[in-house]
């Protein structure tokens, strides 16, 4: 026959027993979200990487396309200069530009 003594002993190494399991249990899923974590944080940065990389090959994209604009402007006003007598392709690069810029 278990004695009363012995049944609260019983108890209470019951209960350290849970406790012991609850903490381990609470360590163990704390050091899983810190291991889990950084990697998240590593795919957040690269996430934001990877859109800035996008937004200036956009930006060096629209640089390029401008000077390219801007150098055959040039190479018109020039042979404009030298003969005086290109009316008609500075007319057609005016409406060029005019359309670069208004579809940028």
């Amino acid at each position: 026959m278990v004695t009363w003594h012995e049944a609260f002993q019983a108890f209470l190494a019951g209960c350290g027993a849970f406790t012991c399991v609850c903490v381990a249990g609470g360590w163990f899923l704390k050091i899983v979200k810190g291991v889990r974590q950084p990697a998240v944080n590593v795919f957040e940065k690269l996430d934001n990487d990877n859109k800035r990389i996008k937004r200036l090959e956009d930006e060096i994209d629209y640089i390029s396309k401008s000077i390219s604009v801007l150098m055959r402007s040039n190479l018109v006003i020039l042979g404009h200069l030298s003969t005086n007598n290109n009316v008609g392709e500075m007319a057609k690069m005016e409406k060029e530009i005019q359309e670069f810029l208004i579809n940028n």
